[in-house]
């Protein structure tokens, strides 16, 4: 951005803003579709308009700002027209040919006051009620508030005289409000029912007046965008817009997205993510910059002008244009656009008569009177059976009688083996496109979709087919326009097959050697032959931010290039440094810099606690740019220590040590006599899950921390491995803090079953994350595609880790039994509409080995934490804590909590999970207690997870976590060395996400 921020009007324009956001009602926010919009953004966007404008003068132009809000496009519009130097009376013009409109009257005070400031201070000119009632009006297209809502057009607010042909610019961002009553968002069912009628004559009145954003679920900024584009905008005129990124290719959006490349050119779109601080909506937002009475020819697409994003590029509209996909604007490298170019050139299955391409034959709830649990001919799968290249046996057998074979216009494909995916599958998922075979007499629910491959002269067969589409390449290529939950058939045809390939019978062995052997290494080897398929022969794109395009291919893990280092660091930093660059983040790596030095260049200074934040973030990343472990430290044993732990065997403990080294120790001996538990002086066996990692585990007498083969307790990095903590997750401070970091978290993969199961029942994204030491918790949940939007713990060092790791995260320090620290949590957590909160009270007081003491202000934790679901009212509670929770006091504590809760207004439900029963390789046991709000359509048992390793046999064991470090030393400088990595291991390493190590695993 080309504009020094340092107006003292904007400051204050742009904290007033935000305040006034923060003061809406969520609900009403909600409702309305209001969202705040930071000014630095509303600056950039203003100044590339004006920069397309090429040297037109902005005083002889019509601006408006048809959903104002407080002001911000205006504001930015007059700094900017300020720096032109115009006279007076030329800036007398500019004021008269700005018009505004807003539902809410609250922003239009603000609105006006502000103007008077600004035309004051940038043109002393003073600007009177009468120039407001003339240049100001109310709600457009339609007011949602409004008893009988109906529609009203631009000339129902200004006159004619001010219209004329339309305006020359307009700058806006339109309220995100999807037109549809969601029983979820009430507190009582006549607010719903009489949204619900409300919504029903909005439809009516869209259809009689919109021909271009009326397809799917109607939302008032689609239907901005046509107004805007329509009727509002001049012959020529320029328009500024922030919308969702979905309108570049929602298949929704397909008419209006077509019509505005027919009639508009669009100049640039810029891409802000999700997470970026210049927004409060939670979705990716898209800045469109384009003028009508043009058609498209190119378009740039870049990243956002804070720096948030990657180089753009520069797309022909001939690699738009695409009907078939509804000529979706995709954000793609021109390595990807390449890509996407040769795919094209192959027949789409929907071209091949010999592939049919159906949904399941059996409808579930239509035919449900034919699933029986008696064994028939047909097994029946549902969705949920269906895994990448394997059935999934989850849940009970289920069978179809034959009575429905027999009507069913299907049967023919019954008797064959078929290709099976998923119907629905979440688009947080890596991997969306999943196909297995199903044997012959399978019935499947129209929960799956299928292929059959009849026999054809291309020699096409279904193995061959199975690796095609089980491919990396068509799996990125179904995500490049997919803008939904579903696979539908429709897409599934329009996917391309490489027919003419004469090594078919290569990926066939390949594809069934896989089946037969489950040989991991097999399936890079698949993926390559069905590269050469479609004419490729590499990948080494590395731009982009892992959700689309080569992100998806395998390109190796964070420790496996320089690049992927850089690249990583980068995206952590965008977070902390406006305008940081890739380049910044090389010179880094290579010592040319550092992060404390970049911030002062780019005009960051934070607190100490940021500083700190950059420190170990730079401190991680050159380690693993180095091969490093991280954390791979131990402890210093006393030369008694090392005696008894000699004598201790793999799975023993201190009934394995010799008489007289017990004789040595005054504490052994009491243990003796009175007995202790057989975990003391354990050492970890190989063949099984680790016991609990407490917050001792330096000491071999206070459990099973000695490692199987080393005469050594764990290193920090390996106790972090059995809690299921990534390897590159690096925990800061000194080894005191790391020891309750690691001890005191929920592990990971727990954390992850728990909000995956929470995400796929619920929808709920939006997370606040109470007590959340290092971050186990919120990074389970962050994998599994949950947000938080604000997370607290009173340990400085554990708030450093977690920021370090998450530096999307806002994290405040502080004692939440603080009224100021609880009131920021509150405020922050109904500023972003947190849907979930998460967190347990510290567990001391709880805890079967600690003191039980009644006394104990740790025990009282719990009221605070409700006191903010009080005043947050999410949909979800998260409660965690220790089994002695359970038994605390006789219980009482336990039914106290559930009694507060339910009195809160929630359905409340507490287990005990084993956490080696969900892929941790640990035996640790947790008390769950799930909430869910009694107005929402789903129960707590809804939403626990179904165990995953719960057979003996199907555990995580010791060996599998530590193999790959047993000739890695412990030190600061240790070094990973080549090795065969297990399942876990490869999660370790980032080399798979949490999503494929389970299906491994299943």
């Amino acid at each position: 951005m080309g504009t020094t921020f340092d107006n003292v009007l904007l400051d204050e324009a742009a904290r007033q803003s935000a305040k006034f956001e923060s003061s809406l009602d969520p609900f009403l926010k909600r409702q309305t579709g209001s969202y705040y919009t930071d000014i630095s953004l509303t600056l950039a966007m203003v100044e590339e308009l004006i920069e397309n404008l090429s040297g037109e003068e902005l005083f002889s132009k019509r601006f408006l700002e048809p959903c104002v809000g407080t002001g911000n496009f205006v504001y930015a519009y007059l700094y900017l027209a300020s720096l032109k130097k115009y006279s007076k009376e030329q800036y007398k013009m500019l004021l008269n040919n700005i018009y505004v409109s807003d539902v809410n009257q609250g922003a239009l005070n603000i609105y006006k006051k502000n103007l008077q400031k600004f035309a004051k201070c940038l043109f002393d000119i003073e600007l009177d009620e009468e120039y407001f009632s003339t240049h100001i009006g109310g709600a457009l297209l339609v007011d949602l508030n409004a008893e009988m809502p109906s529609y009203i057009c631009l000339e129902d607010v200004f006159p004619k005289s001010v219209i004329k042909e339309g305006f020359d610019i307009i700058a806006t961002n339109p309220p995100y409000k999807n037109l549809k009553a969601e029983l979820g968002q009430y507190t009582g069912s006549n607010e719903y029912d009489r949204d619900k009628k409300k919504y029903l004559l909005v439809r009516n009145i869209i259809s009689q007046n919109f021909v271009y954003s009326n397809a799917g679920i109607l939302n008032i900024h689609k239907l901005f965008v046509e107004e805007i584009t329509e009727r509002y905008l001049s012959p020529n005129g320029i328009c500024a817009l922030l919308i969702p990124s979905s309108f570049l290719s929602d298949k929704t959006c397909t008419k209006l997205r077509t019509r505005i490349l027919n009639t508009c050119a669009i100049q640039s779109i810029r891409l802000i993510p999700e997470s970026s601080r210049y927004v409060t909506s939670a979705q990716a937002l898209c800045a469109l910059l384009y003028r009508k009475g043009f058609s498209t020819t190119k378009i740039r697409i870049d990243g956002a002008f804070t720096g948030e994003a990657k180089q753009g590029i520069c797309v022909d509209i001939c690699d738009i244009l695409d009907e078939e996909i509804g000529n979706a604007i995709l954000v793609l490298s021109e390595k990807e656009y390449e890509i996407r170019r040769k795919m094209r050139l192959f027949p789409k299955i929907k071209e091949l008569s010999y592939i049919k391409n159906l949904r399941g034959e059996l409808d579930l709830t239509l035919n449900k009177k034919y699933i029986i649990d008696n064994q028939t001919r047909y097994r029946l799968y549902r969705g949920r059976n269906i895994g990448y290249y394997c059935l999934i046996n989850g849940g009970k057998t289920e069978y179809v009688e034959d009575a429905f074979i027999e009507k069913s216009t299907k049967k023919q494909y019954t008797e064959k083996i078929r290709l099976v995916c998923q119907q629905v599958v979440n688009m947080a998922k890596k991997r969306r496109i999943a196909f297995t075979i199903v044997p012959e007499g399978s019935v499947l629910g129209n929960s799956c979709n299928f292929i059959s491959v009849l026999p054809n002269s291309d020699g096409v067969g279904i193995y061959f087919l199975l690796g095609v589409l089980n491919s990396s390449l068509i799996d990125w290529y179904f995500k490049l326009t997919s803008s939904n939950n579903h696979i539908n058939n429709y897409e599934i045809d329009d996917f391309p097959i490489p027919v003419n390939f004469d090594r078919k019978k290569d990926i066939e062995t390949k594809v069934l050697e896989y089946i037969q052997t489950r040989d991991d290494n097999l399936l890079p080897q698949i993926d390559k032959l069905v590269y050469e398929a479609y004419g490729m022969f590499e990948w080494n794109d590395n731009g982009d931010d892992g959700k689309k395009g080569g992100a998806d291919i395998d390109r190796g893990s964070l420790f496996d290039n320089k690049n992927c280092v850089i690249s990583s660091l980068y995206h952590d930093l965008k977070f902390l440094i406006p305008g940081v660059t890739a380049e910044d983040c090389q010179a880094v790596i290579d010592n040319d810099a550092t992060l404390l030095e970049l911030s002062f260049q780019k005009g960051w200074i934070g607190g100490h606690f940021e500083k700190k934040v950059l420190d170990y973030i730079e401190e991680k990343y050159k380690k693993i740019a180095a091969k490093l472990v991280l954390n791979h430290t131990t402890f210093k044993l006393s030369a008694l220590d090392l005696e008894m732990i000699k004598s201790v065997p793999q799975g023993g403990s201190w009934k394995d040590i010799p008489k007289e080294v017990i004789n040595k120790s005054k504490r052994l001996i009491r243990i003796t006599k009175t007995g202790g538990r057989t975990t003391l002086y354990g050492r970890i066996d190989y063949s099984k899950p680790s016991y609990t990692i407490t917050t001792y585990f330096n000491r071999p007498g206070n459990g099973t921390y000695v490692h199987p083969e080393f005469e050594r307790v764990l290193s920090v990095r390996e106790a972090a491995r059995f809690q299921s903590f990534p390897d590159d997750y690096f925990f800061c401070g000194n080894k005191t803090d790391m020891l309750k970091q690691v001890g005191n978290a929920v592990p990971v993969l727990l954390a992850y079953c728990i909000g995956q199961a929470i995400k796929q029942i619920t929808g709920c994204g939006l997370s606040v994350d109470l007590f959340s030491g290092a971050g186990g918790m919120t990074l389970g949940f962050k994998m599994a595609g949950i947000k938080a939007v604000v997370a607290n713990d009173i340990e400085q060092a554990a708030c450093i880790t977690l920021k370090c790791n998450s530096p999307e995260i806002p994290v405040i320090c502080g004692d939440i039994a603080n009224e100021n620290i609880k009131q920021k949590i509150i405020d922050a957590g109904k500023f972003a509409g947190a849907e979930i909160i998460c967190g347990g009270p510290p567990c001391q007081g709880f805890s079967l080995a600690g003191f039980r003491r009644e006394d104990d202000p740790r025990n009282q934790l719990f009221r605070h934490f409700v006191d903010i679901v009080s005043a947050i009212n999410p949909k979800i509670i998260v409660f965690e804590n220790v089994e002695g929770l359970l038994s605390f006091k006789g219980g009482e504590t336990y039914h106290n909590i559930i009694e507060l809760f339910a009195d809160l207004g929630y359905r409340t439900e507490g287990r005990l999970l084993m956490a080696n029963q969900y892929g941790v390789p640990q035996r640790r046991k947790r008390v769950i207690i799930l909430c869910t709000r009694k107005d929402l359509p789903y129960e707590p048992n809804d939403i626990y997870p179904n165990p995953v390793t719960e057979a003996p046999d199907k555990q995580v064991t010791a060996y599998e976590v530590l193999n790959d470090l047993v000739n890695v030393a412990c030190s600061e400088t240790a070094k990973y060395v080549p090795c065969k990595l297990s399942t876990i291991g490869k999660f370790f390493k980032r080399k798979i996400t949490a999503e494929e190590y389970f299906d491994f695993l299943k």
